[in-house]
């Protein structure tokens, strides 16, 4: 069994993610992110490391996401051991004047499903992967 306070610093995590990318600063939405990190985007790029995460993020904040919101609604929430979690969440993210080639939206939003893999060190929660695929629109009727 989690400890409840597990569970609220990983919301929190989330909501800082969540703060940080509408500022635009992605050495915030960088700070939980281990030195080994692998993060996969919705395009299939993978970066290896914290510099290369924090590097690629200060790209999208400068062009096409500048400007933008993220909202992020956990779905799911497992802790595999008392140090490891796995967060899955359902990512909008709005304001963008265009969307990448190849993503489909049905409201003008990038609609993503987010997977966090979480370990704690330390008594806190840090990013060890971090995988981002984009929701494709329904095919039509």
């Amino acid at each position: 069994m989690s400890d409840p306070s597990d569970a609220n610093a990983i919301e929190a995590l989330i909501r800082s993610e969540d703060e940080a990318w509408a500022r635009g600063d992605a050495v915030a939405f960088s700070a939980r992110v281990l030195p080994d990190c692998v993060f996969t985007n919705i395009f299939g790029s993978v970066f290896v490391g914290h510099d290369g995460f924090e590097a690629q993020h200060a790209r999208i904040f400068a062009t096409i996401y500048k400007d933008t919101i993220l909202h992020q609604d956990i779905a799911h929430l497992r802790f595999l051991r008392p140090d490891v979690a796995v967060v899955d969440t359902a990512a909008a993210v709005s304001g963008a004047k265009r969307l990448p080639p190849g993503v489909q939206s049905a409201d003008g939003a990038l609609h993503t499903r987010l997977l966090q893999v979480l370990v704690k060190e330390q008594g806190e929660w840090w990013i060890a992967a971090y995988h981002n695929v984009d929701v494709k629109a329904p095919p039509p009727v």
